[in-house]
């Protein structure tokens, strides 16, 4: 830098405004933290290694040392000691991994909490993520009587050691008391894995805006869990976004839904929710809420849940007004397996449900066998049976035709207040065949009147252009409990 002829003596990116170089930064920021040489290392770190110049920037930019992330053994407290004192009284965040815990652990967490503590009143958001319980505990000790004012997002997660279970013994042993002698004013969302939920929704449920829990307790029946989900949804009443993902391993219950069934609780704020477990643990859980606000039900990884057919008589009752997408699956896969007996009288509450979704703009049926009794027609060429859909997906479903089809479309195009099918997509017929033989005249027309897609690949693909992704932009993705500046 220092000859005058040095190709960086004249870059012309240092002769933008500090506004947009900020931007520029902000694009390049190494989320992913690339180790190289053994090390990891930080954007703002390299950036400030680039000439004098950008050392200034990036020294003078509190954000750029906002968070912390304590995943190495043993934990560089020295380095953020040095952040510290650039942040400037700037609000940060602190993510505690399991990696500083391999040996000396609990003298490692008391270090870390010493060196956090004295700041608390400016933490943005905390993150412990699958330490031991001993770990835990120091951390959460430390807690117990801190006030701070800046923290909005929390997240613990008890190690896991083997099962995806917590034994009841243990989970009595841990007292998850957070800040009970302190005030989080501005504490809105909260995850918790393997950890009880009932101090949090106790003593913040009234102002919590998210909530995500997963559950590791033994024995749990799809009926127990839709009763936790009532539960919680009762003391937090101002709650928008929820998350319940319990064990893969759970006893599954006889019936698909209860009978009778459990009394529906209504709750008027929620706008996301967020379910794993198995399809009879989400059919009970959808079968005892009624949200007006949801516009469509996702998994943890963002991607559409599916409901069983089980749960349409309740989706006629209108619990629902708001949906925009849905995703109907018949659990067993007619080709591999008997027929369910129960499919047909399933079925019969096929058209009020659909009554009941006035906005409903995409519908996938999965593993459906519609009986060749003409469900499609019957429904979907009717106006009283959601006027707005435009995208129809049949993911290996049975009993039907391209001709079926066909009518529908030209019955929704005579029909007034009613918007035309837009795409009409059919994914894996059956093994071996990706294509209704004899339907040659149906399936032109339908090339013509719609974007029509026959598919073989029933896989990802499907999740990638469906409704959501396509037109709302709901893309898969893990939960960050910390934000780039």
């Amino acid at each position: 830098m220092g000859k005058p002829d040095h190709p960086t003596r004249n870059c012309r990116i240092n002769n933008l405004p500090y506004d947009t170089l900020y931007i520029v930064f902000v694009m390049c920021w190494d989320e992913a933290r690339e180790e190289r040489w053994g090390r990891r290392l930080h954007w703002p770190v390299i950036a400030s290694h680039v000439c004098q110049l950008w050392r200034q920037y990036a020294l003078d930019t509190p954000d750029f040392w906002a968070q912390l992330l304590f995943d190495e053994s043993p934990p560089r407290l020295e380095k953020y000691h040095e952040w510290f004192a650039r942040l400037k009284n700037a609000t940060f965040d602190v993510y505690i991994s399991w990696q500083p815990f391999t040996a000396a652990s609990v003298k490692h967490a008391k270090a870390i909490m010493r060196l956090i503590m004295p700041h608390i009143s400016h933490l943005r958001s905390l993150c412990v993520g699958y330490v031991p319980l001993k770990i835990l505990r120091v951390i959460l000790n430390r807690l117990s009587d801190a006030n701070a004012p800046s923290l909005q997002r929390l997240g613990l997660n008890v190690e896991r050691s083997g099962p995806d279970t917590v034994p009841e013994s243990l989970r009595q042993k841990i007292k998850l008391k957070l800040f009970h002698r302190g005030q989080v004013p501005s504490l809105k969302e909260i995850e918790l894995d393997g950890l009880p939920h009932d101090y949090v929704t106790t003593h913040f449920g009234e102002t919590l805006s998210t909530f995500k829990i997963s559950p590791r307790t033994e024995f749990a029946t799809p009926q127990d869990n839709a009763g936790l989900i009532q539960r919680v949804l009762l003391q937090a009443p101002g709650l928008r976004a929820f998350g319940f993902f319990p064990p893969t391993r759970e006893l599954q219950h006889a019936q698909a839904v209860p009978n009778p069934p459990l009394p529906t609780v209504h709750h008027a704020s929620l706008q996301e929710i967020f379910i794993t477990g198995s399809q009879p643990t989400r059919n009970m859980i959808i079968c005892s809420l009624a949200l007006p606000r949801i516009r469509y039900f996702l998994d943890k990884e963002k991607l559409e849940l599916s409901l069983g057919l089980p749960c349409l008589r309740h989706l006629g009752l209108g619990p629902f007004p708001s949906l925009i997408s849905l995703r109907l699956r018949e659990s067993r896969i007619s080709w591999l397996r008997a027929k369910d007996p129960l499919n047909s009288r399933y079925l019969m509450h096929l058209s009020s449900a659909l009554e009941a979704l006035p906005e409903l703009r995409a519908l996938t049926f999965q593993n459906v066998d519609f009986e060749h009794d003409r469900y499609l027609i019957k429904c979907l060429g009717s106006a009283r049976c959601c006027p707005r859909l435009q995208w129809l997906t049949l993911l290996r479903c049975l009993g039907y035709t391209l001709q079926e089809l066909r009518s529908v479309v030209e019955a929704r195009r005579r029909l007034e207040n009613v918007d035309a099918l837009v795409r009409v997509t059919v994914y894996g017929w059956a093994p071996g065949t990706s294509k209704i033989h004899g339907d040659d005249e149906a399936r032109d027309w339908l090339g013509q009147a719609v974007d029509f897609r026959e598919i073989d690949d029933s896989g990802i693909q499907e999740t990638r252009q469906n409704y959501l992704s396509v037109v709302e932009g709901v893309q898969s993705a893990g939960v960050v409990w910390y934000d780039k500046p």
